[in-house]
């Protein structure tokens, strides 16, 4: 009996033995369902489920990708368009660069609803329809570097909020939409350089209140709106080098609180007034920074705009922070202001112009009469600046004008707030003087009362 349950048990032993030997054979030579069903001219993984077509001359999209793929690699191939009917899986990480993709539909991607990363970069991209990317809530990663985009449609990046990383790099962009990244909450990387932008709006980057990096160089920028970065309150680093910035607004990079690294070499920076407002900010910023050197006026070419001196600017005129017009601060010359100093009456019984840290709006002079500045704090004035009615407001001086003029100012002029010498500038007489010139109604009036005198007395 006892050797009975011996064999019994020896029998078991081996069956299960040869049960497990079998499984093992079976998981090794024999591949599973969803493994098996992987496309022609494609190499499948199952941990995790990875489709590998790369490098096989394919056309379209291949089907019979598994429908739970969870990464799906399709590039250096020749596909040369995404409709919408392209993708019938589901991936995570989709790659599509180095083919022939020329046109991307509307709602592309709407199938890819868990698709967390996307790369199409290498790709002649003439016809990027707006809604391509719908769908794609979850994306965090989208590649579009070196793909011919000379515009983008305004509505590319809606709804995509949970973008964190943004490769637009060298491309042939001329211009960013205002609000084209209004969308984008979450971006903490935008790569913009080696395209040829020329100008950076008021509101080309509102929403980006997550960045940390903007890489801007190596394009052709020249103006930077006083407020483009007023969202940007997180960056931590900005490229600007190798652009044709003359100047960049002081309040614009105030805006960036949180900057870190700061890169504005190989621009023609002009170091004469117009640089004032940065450099005051560069007194105050502790930051890494690349030099800035001068290239205008003659006097300061090869000076490192940083490290100017307090007297190299005791000439300007005043700011006026106020102006939201450009990157282009709207001020008034030395001679205008010692001209207004000199001309106003001397009779004011209540608010004198004020020396603030705003100038005083300009106010048009209709043809022959002179206004006065209005009352009224709901018009076109602040009330911080209210005249009394026998104070003249400065004349109208826009800012083209000023520039252009700013240049063939006296340079003797000294005394920009104080009283000037009677002669001191032959363009603009002292006040004194003009009261000593006797005026032609002054010279009748003596004489009629000389002539009265004379007949009354004989």
């Amino acid at each position: 009996m006892e050797s009975r349950r011996t064999v019994r048990r020896s029998s078991a032993r081996n069956f299960k033995g040869g049960l497990c030997l079998w499984l093992i054979l079976w998981l090794v030579v024999v591949k599973p369902s969803g493994v098996s069903a992987c496309p022609r001219l494609c190499v499948c993984y199952p941990t995790p489920m990875t489709v590998s077509c790369q490098s096989q001359n394919l056309t379209i999209v291949p089907a019979g990708v598994p429908y739970d793929s969870q990464r799906v690699f399709l590039q250096n191939n020749r596909i040369t368009e995404l409709r919408a009917d392209s993708f019938g899986f589901e991936t995570q990480v989709l790659w599509l660069y180095g083919n022939n993709i020329t046109w991307v539909e509307a709602g592309a991607f709407s199938n890819l609803r868990v698709l967390e990363e996307l790369d199409l970069g290498d790709n002649p991209l003439q016809r990027l329809e707006g809604g391509a990317f719908r769908g794609l809530e979850r994306l965090q990663s989208l590649h579009m570097h070196r793909c011919k985009l000379a515009t983008l449609p305004h509505d590319l990046f809606h709804k995509l909020y949970s973008l964190q990383f943004l490769y637009l790099q060298e491309n042939q962009l001329h211009f960013l939409q205002d609000d084209l990244f209004s969308d984008l909450v979450n971006l903490t990387h935008l790569f913009l350089h080696g395209n040829r932008i020329r100008a950076l709006s008021e509101n080309v980057f509102r929403g980006l209140v997550n960045l940390d990096r903007l890489l801007l160089h190596d394009n052709r920028v020249r103006q930077v709106n006083r407020r483009a970065f007023r969202d940007l309150g997180r960056l931590t680093i900005l490229y600007l080098f190798n652009n044709s910035l003359a100047e960049l607004p002081g309040q614009a990079m105030k805006d960036t609180q949180g900057i870190q690294f700061l890169r504005l070499n190989g621009n023609p920076w002009s170091c004469g007034c117009e640089a004032r407002p940065l450099w005051e900010w560069f007194r105050k910023a502790r930051i890494s920074s690349s030099e800035l050197m001068c290239t205008s006026p003659s006097q300061r070419r090869g000076q490192d705009l940083r490290f100017l001196r307090e007297m190299d600017f005791a000439l300007c005129p005043l700011p006026d922070p106020g102006s939201l017009a450009g990157s282009t601060t709207t001020t008034f010359s030395t001679k205008t202001r010692w001209w207004f100093s000199k001309h106003k009456p001397v009779s004011s019984s209540k608010a004198s112009y004020q020396k603030s840290t705003e100038a005083v709006k300009a106010f048009p002079f209709p043809a022959g009469k002179p206004q006065y500045l209005p009352k009224n704090p709901s018009e076109t004035f602040s009330s911080k600046y209210e005249l009394s009615e026998d104070e003249v407001a400065l004349p109208k001086l826009d800012q083209e004008e000023y520039w252009t003029n700013y240049g063939n100012e006296d340079a003797s002029i000294r005394c920009l707030e104080l009283e000037c010498p009677p002669g001191y500038d032959t363009a603009f007489p002292s006040s004194s003087a003009l009261r000593s010139t006797p005026s032609l109604l002054h010279l009748l009036s003596l004489s009629i009362v000389t002539l009265s005198l004379h007949f009354l007395f004989g």
